[in-house]
Formats: structure tokens, sequence, C-alpha cells
């Protein structure tokens, strides 16, 4: 008996035992043939074991057929059983690993600590599920937000979709007063650059000033390529501002936070807002609310004006002055109108390192 067509995906076993009943030979002659165990045959016939390829290649040289014709019997009855446990309850641990991948950046999230250390599957899809607030991984997740991010053009990512849903729980679990105060929040906002003169140490006395509006304020350093510079996302009614202090720039930090403080006092966002709103870092490209949030950023930046009556070092620092802000604050504005201005560069503080010394950066 030769087989040469394409099988059906029944247990190898049975179309061994064909083969041995065929030349009448029994389980313990076949097994004295290959030079095997009987107990290890009998367990093929009896598709307690699989073939192995060595095993195939004895099977092919004792009865004239192929060792691949062997090995592919076992195959397709290997995926046959996995095609019908998939099709009732069971998924494969495979298929659950790339679903997770498919849904969130696992191996970044593991290693930043906003995912258990975990193999197991079951746990680890509650924590993604519950850190992106989902009541399964077939669920999108859905945010109350305005994003500032730097690749508008494209969908937004696996790394951004997960940094928002951090900076949404670190937002539910701070502690705020009990209502946003729309109106200290708006007198607030205009203070801040006065507030952060001394440089990135001010930046610790920020979050509890936001709680006192009703506003949580958290600072989360953004995954690798997640190019988000900062965001307002409501938990319930409750406003959050996340900041990730992407490019480590003080003047840029605080422009941002600006821009996201001027989204909640001219409500371009509200607790109803169903989808992810774009700001849009190039301005060649920004819709009327971005440009009307970099404007109020502005005014509350530099209230009487912006004007620097030389571009000399002397100039600058008696503009910051005048001002009452940061002479970063001066040198980026000067950098941002003249494009590549880069006077006093070295001047511009670097801000991680401030905020992870007061336990501030997540």
């Amino acid at each position: 008996m030769t087989i040469n067509h394409t099988p059906e995906a029944f247990p190898p076993g049975e179309f061994l035992r064909d083969e041995l009943e065929e030349r009448e030979w029994t389980v313990t002659e076949f097994a004295e043939i290959l030079g095997r165990p009987v107990q290890a045959i009998s367990e093929i016939l009896n598709n307690k074991k699989e073939i192995t390829t060595e095993t195939a290649v004895a099977i092919g040289d004792a009865l004239g057929t192929s060792a691949e014709l062997w090995l592919n019997l076992q195959t397709a009855y290997r995926l046959n059983e996995q095609r019908r446990q998939r099709g009732g309850v069971v998924v494969s641990p495979v298929a659950r690993r790339a679903r997770l991948r498919d849904v969130a950046p696992i191996a970044k999230m593991k290693a930043r600590g906003w995912l258990p250390q975990t193999d197991d599957l079951d746990e680890l899809e509650s924590a993604v599920c519950a850190l992106l607030d989902v009541r399964s991984l077939d669920e999108p997740p859905l945010f109350a937000v305005a994003a500032r991010r730097a690749n508008t053009e494209e969908p937004i990512s696996l790394e951004q979709t997960a940094w928002l849903a951090r900076v949404r729980v670190l937002g539910r679990d701070a502690e705020v007063a009990a209502a946003f105060d729309a109106d200290a929040f708006a007198a607030l906002a205009a203070s801040v650059p006065r507030l952060l003169a001394n440089g990135p140490d001010d930046l610790k006395e920020l979050p509890a000033r936001f709680a006192a509006c009703g506003v949580a304020l958290v600072f989360v350093e953004g995954l690798p390529s997640g190019k988000i510079d900062g965001a307002v996302v409501f938990v319930g009614d409750r406003p959050v501002i996340g900041l990730s202090a992407r490019g480590d720039r003080f003047d840029s930090l605080v422009f941002t936070l600006l821009h996201e403080c001027a989204h909640l006092v001219l409500r371009h966002i509200t607790p109803s807002t169903p989808v992810i709103v774009d700001d849009n870092l190039d301005e060649a490209q920004q819709s009327p609310i971005e440009i009307q949030a970099n404007e109020q950023a502005a005014r509350w930046m530099f209230p009487d004006g912006f004007d620097v009556v030389a571009l000399r070092v002397p100039a600058v620092i008696s503009a910051a002055s005048r001002h009452g802000v940061h002479v970063s604050l001066v040198i980026g504005r000067l950098q941002r109108d003249l494009n590549d201005w880069k006077k006093l560069r070295s001047e511009i503080p670097r801000v991680r390192t401030h905020l992870t010394d007061a336990g501030l950066l997540s």
C-alpha cells in the first residue's frame, strides 16, 4: 500500500497501522525493524506520541516511502487539532501574545513599570485592559483628550495610546480639589511663567497649585518613538494635564504646559470630547483652535508683548528680567521667531533630571 495523495487530517498512527496490517507485521516485528522500543511504536500507533524527524526517516526506510510523508501527516494532524481547539473555546498562547502586541507596546510598558513583569497571559491581559480602561482587547480605547504630538499625519500610535492611558491612570489617582474651578485655573495659568522664573526647580510646586484648582498635573516620560509632548485628558469631569518632557528643554515644557492650559481655559476640550484632537506642531498646518491655544500661551508668557531691543546677550537677559520670566523662555521665543538663532542655547536648562529628583517624573 503506497500513500501518494494528500491525506485527511487523521492521526498518523492510523495510517501507520494500515501499513502494518497490509504487510501482516506485528508491532513487535515493526519495532525490531526500526530498532525502537516496542512501547514507543505502540504510543505512535495509539496517537500518544508524535513522529519525530528521526523516526520519520526510519519509517520511510522500512516502508519504502519518504520521510516527508510521515512528517507531513503528523504536521497536518497537529494543525487540525489547533484549528479545532481555536474554533471552540481555546485560543493558543501564541495567538494571545500576538493579540496583546497588536494593542499595546508590551515590552516597552513592562520596562517602564506600567505593566507587571509576568508571563501569565491572564494577568497580563487583565493589566492591559485595566490600563486602557476597556473590557476586552477587542474594544478600542477611547479618550476625551487633546494631544500635542509630532506625527499628526499618522494615526495615533500604540506608544502614544499607552502614554495617554498612563497619564489618565495617574490623573485618576492624584489628589485634587473636589471640582474644576475654571476662573481660578485661568488666573493660575497666567501666572505660571512668573512662578517658574527661577527655572526647573520651581516645577515641583506646580502639581499642588494645579490640584487646588481641580486639575491633576502629571509628568510621564514618553515611550521610545512616542513623539508626544503633552495632553489634556479628562477622567470623568476631572481635567488631567500630562507632560512628557520630550526634548528635555525647559522652555519647550513650559510652552507645552501653557498650550494645554489654554485648551482648558478656551474650552477646546471638554469631558464630552469623544475622540483624539491633535495639536499639530507644524505651524503651517495648524487648525484655528491650535492657533488660538498658541496665541493664548504666548500672551500668558509675555502679557505686555514680546520685545528684545537687540540680539545681544545683555538685551536678552534684560528682556527676561523685564518680563519676569526665566531667560530660557526669551531664548526659546527668539529661536522660534528667527528659526536659527542659536545664541545662549546653553542657557536653556534640562528638565528631566529636576523632575526625577523631585519624584515627579513617572
